[in-house]
């Protein structure tokens, strides 16, 4: 897996010391913009070699600052993908399903916004204080789904995690009703 994920998160929040989404957008020259959208709870586009995340503002400010994450994990690690198509025109990441855990390129993204919005030793302490993972998520404000994704790559890298339920719903972001905070 592309060791980017997990450094280039924690260097922005050292560097810029913020975890915040919107605010490292800013500070990256990347703009944002809030959509009335139905369907999609963002997407970001490059236009004239200029970024953009968009993100439904008919959403929750925790699935707001969630989905930026995810979409700035995509300018950043996706960029390539970003560029003109073959007649010239500016292309965009454009997401149905957000969060799709089974796409490479979506798992990524995921992936990205769990290590820029959770810190690790935050979440360490409030395990080992005895929270659970939905206890854990709440006290983090993030959803426990992308809290799981997170576990399961700390798993992954050794860390002792047998006891917590690590296998998140693919589509937990994936449609625009949904509540970021619910299970």
């Amino acid at each position: 897996m592309n060791e980017k994920l997990f450094t280039l998160p924690k260097k922005l929040a050292e560097k810029y010391r913020t975890r915040d989404p919107f605010a490292l957008a800013g500070l990256l020259g990347y703009s944002v913009r809030f959509l009335d959208t139905k369907v999609q709870k963002g997407f970001c586009a490059n236009i004239l070699n200029n970024y953009f995340i968009f993100i439904n503002q008919n959403m929750s400010r925790e699935m707001q600052r969630m989905t930026c994450a995810h979409e700035l994990g995509h300018v950043l690690l996706h960029r390539d993908r970003l560029g003109k198509d073959e007649c010239g025109r500016s292309r965009r990441l454009v997401e149905m399903e957000l969060f799709d855990i089974t796409d490479e390129t979506e798992y990524e993204a995921n992936l990205f916004a769990a290590n820029l919005l959770i810190d690790d030793e935050a979440l360490l302490e409030l395990l080992r204080s005895g929270q659970d993972i939905v206890s854990a998520a709440s006290a983090l404000d993030v959803n426990v789904n992308l809290l799981a994704i997170k576990l399961a790559e700390m798993k992954k890298s050794g860390l002792p995690l047998n006891d917590l339920p690590l296998n998140p719903d693919r589509k937990f972001m994936g449609r625009i009703g949904d509540s970021a905070g619910s299970l």
